[in-house]
């Protein structure tokens, strides 16, 4: 555990791409969409929603598949065994979204509190990520961390492992699996009954639930493939 902790710290090099940056660009779209509604807040009156929190998420999951390409080959440098590595990284990656989950959910209490930031905004409290427990806010908030930021980790070795051929098969296959499912789910007349059962499901289980069960097949993944990716 403690040679995990140490590699984990290696990350911290890189500081402001996973901290600064991530809160820097979050801060200025909740400044924007601030003033934006306080323009129009007389001529559409009401809550002002907006998807805005989405951007603090992408940020981290471009930093996570950069952090992979960059650190990854420094850490082997060091002699750090793959294994190693991994488990350190996904350690952050996890203690990392809960962290940034509890700063958002003081967030959305501020939120509320000022009245939507004075203007009727729905920044942090969002209809489709809002849920009344404090708990499940966090686990709403932190999942889609992990779920991107596994899944860039986890694009990022497949690059490392197998290069650009390997990224380009990787696509290639999920596109036509994609496609593939989208004319059966047609020919047999499904869509109806797929926008209804996602339409049933509660918010924890669409935001969180769902999205910690793929996080997890692609930290398992990201696990087989980094034992054999040479940078």
């Amino acid at each position: 555990m403690t040679r995990i902790l140490a590699v984990a710290r290696m990350h911290t090099v890189a500081w402001m791409n996973a901290i600064f940056w991530p809160w820097a660009i979050l801060v200025s779209s909740l400044l924007v969409n601030i003033l934006i509604f306080a323009a129009i807040r007389d001529v559409v009156p009401g809550d002002h929603t907006t998807g805005g929190l989405a951007s603090i998420y992408l940020v981290l999951a471009i930093n996570s598949a950069i952090a992979t390409s960059q650190v990854f080959p420094f850490a082997l440098g060091m002699g750090v065994a793959r294994r190693t590595y991994y488990l350190a990284t996904s350690l952050l990656t996890l203690v990392g979204a809960v962290a940034y989950a509890v700063v958002l959910l003081l967030l959305k209490l501020l939120e509320g509190a000022t009245g939507g930031f004075g203007v009727d905004l729905l920044f942090f409290r969002a209809p489709f990520i809002a849920v009344d427990n404090a708990f499940l806010q966090i686990v709403v908030y932190a999942v889609p961390f992990l779920f991107l930021n596994f899944v860039s980790m986890f694009v990022a070795l497949l690059y490392l492992r197998w290069g650009t051929n390997g990224m380009f098969t990787f696509s290639g296959a999920a596109i036509l699996l994609g496609g593939l499912a989208s004319a059966l789910v047609t020919w047999r007349g499904y869509w109806d009954e797929i926008g209804n059962w996602l339409i049933d499901q509660p918010v924890p289980a669409l935001v969180a639930g769902y999205p910690a069960a793929v996080a997890a097949i692609a930290a398992i993944a990201g696990l087989g493939v980094i034992r054999r990716a040479n940078p």
